[in-house]
């Protein structure tokens, strides 16, 4: 990878479905377009898959992943420049980007549009416990098990909230663990919310009955209304209790139950990585019901700068087929943008889109409330329980903040050194957001979020050196 451009008509951040779609759309246009992601592969977290060198093993794909795997081999072949190893810096007006290659080199680029589809990462809810080793992500769980052929251990748990439970437990079932339960702390007559939904998401729900099918018959005990309450062991996981829960997710007492495990692994949903487009100067909006904090668009997918486009997870949760439909949906907006929109037929299949779109939003409404823990149950950890793990900031300790008159969080920030780390919130931001909720009796709109600045995430001091010697 070497670009031998500084300026491209389009700058897309994040190889996910949505990236990948704008991009081929935009390629075949005749664009000069970037696009750069993070990770080693095109495709995001939803398309690792194990290397071939490790192994044979190849799951049985669904609808999405099938397009999504077709949309990667395509777009390979598109003439287009791909940055993979590429971290975000910083975004600067009126239209520069700044980033980081392969812990190595630095690129300033500017653009005419940007696409910003930068995903999500899991949401966490911390108990004693959950800082040893052992205790994994469901995310991690699919990750080791996809990108490097490894299964974490042989006797292990699933907890948490949400869809992606059950597709962790899926490909670890399919892997040869040893799964001693799937601990889902909401109730299951929440998921009747779920049905009016299924014509518009059948996808959706023939996926979650394969998974179950498979659960079912490895005869995987399936728990609902239960949490963990603790994760004990000396160097690492060996036993955790689990209990179960009331309708607003508050513990019973005496229903706790000891398990003795080798991993735990945790989920409890998504929340979008809206860091970029906060740094780029785009209005964000608190909605809990699409994830926590957003990136406010309109129907075109248009941010309150000019010249910045947002689509997929970044703008409410809501699986694959969203962000698909808002891949395309942003590519045509550019289209015009640019003044590219040559056919008078691409008028008309927006107007699908946007019709299609607010299905995806509606689903996705239904789907993250039925699976939302509410932030009350934060009100039952002890005050020893960390909060953030780069810093070992307490529950305790934000308590004790709070009592002195930090009631956002950049003034906890500065109070108790929380977010940051190394991570720089991502893993303890939303539960702070929730935490100081219920502290403060606010909703979260009041209570704000972290600022962001350059660089977004830590970068290698060569590759610093390099950006000193380029502009020297």
């Amino acid at each position: 990878m070497n670009p031998v451009k500084n300026k491209y008509d389009v700058i897309i951040v994040g190889s996910g479905l949505a990236g990948i779609v704008a991009g081929t759309i935009l390629a075949d246009h005749g664009l000069d377009v970037l696009l750069f992601d993070e990770n080693i592969h095109l495709g995001g977290q939803l398309l690792r898959r194990i290397p071939e060198q490790l192994g044979e093993y190849s799951p049985k794909l669904d609808k999405i992943k099938k397009i999504g795997f077709s949309l990667v081999e395509q777009i390979k072949q598109k003439k287009i420049t791909l940055m993979n190893r590429t971290t975000l810096m910083g975004v600067y007006p009126p239209s520069e980007i700044l980033v980081e290659w392969n812990r190595e080199k630095t690129y300033a680029f500017n653009y005419e549009c940007l696409l910003v589809a930068t995903g999500a990462r899991e949401r966490f809810f911390p108990f004693p416990g959950w800082t040893l080793p052992g205790v994994y992500s469901t995310g991690l769980l699919q990750v080791m098990m996809k990108s490097s052929g490894v299964l974490p251990a042989r006797r292990t748990i699933i907890a948490g909230s949400g869809l992606f439970l059950m597709a962790a437990a899926y490909e670890y079932l399919k892997n040869g663990g040893q799964l001693l339960g799937i601990m889902e702390q909401t109730p299951m007559l929440n998921k009747i919310k779920f049905f009016p939904q299924i014509f518009h998401q059948s996808a959706k729900f023939w996926e979650g009955a394969r998974y179950l099918s498979l659960i079912y018959r490895k005869r995987v005990p399936l728990k609902y209304r239960r949490k963990v309450v603790e994760a004990r062991g000396e160097k690492q996981v060996e036993e955790v209790v689990i209990g179960r829960v009331d309708a607003k997710g508050r513990l019973i007492p005496g229903s706790e139950k000891t398990y003795s495990v080798e991993s735990l692994a945790i989920g409890y949903g998504f929340v979008p990585n809206v860091e970029a487009a906060q740094l780029a100067g785009c209005e964000l909006e608190y909605q809990p019901e699409k994830g926590g904090w957003i990136v406010k668009v309109n129907d075109d997918l248009e941010t309150n700068v000019a010249g910045i486009i947002a689509a997929g997870e970044i703008t409410g949760i809501g699986g694959g087929q969203k962000s698909i439909n808002e891949g395309k949906l942003a590519a045509y907006n550019i289209l015009r943008h640019l003044g590219q929109e040559k056919d008078s037929s691409l008028a008309r299949v927006v107007t699908k889109l946007k019709k299609e779109r607010k299905h995806h939003l509606s689903f996705a409404k239904y789907f993250n409330s039925l699976y939302r823990v509410e932030p009350q149950s934060l009100l039952e950890l002890s005050d020893e329980t960390i909060v953030c793990r780069c810093e070992s900031v307490t529950v305790g300790q934000i308590k004790e903040a709070v009592e002195m008159g930090c009631y956002n969080p950049n003034a906890l920030k500065i109070a108790t050194r929380c977010a940051m780390g190394k991570c720089q919130g991502r893993t303890c931001a939303p539960i702070i957001y929730d935490l100081l909720q219920v502290l403060c009796q606010k909703k979260g709109e009041e209570i704000g979020l972290f600022t962001v600045r350059p660089p977004l995430k830590p970068v290698s001091i060569k590759a610093l050196q390099d950006s000193v010697r380029q502009q020297a």
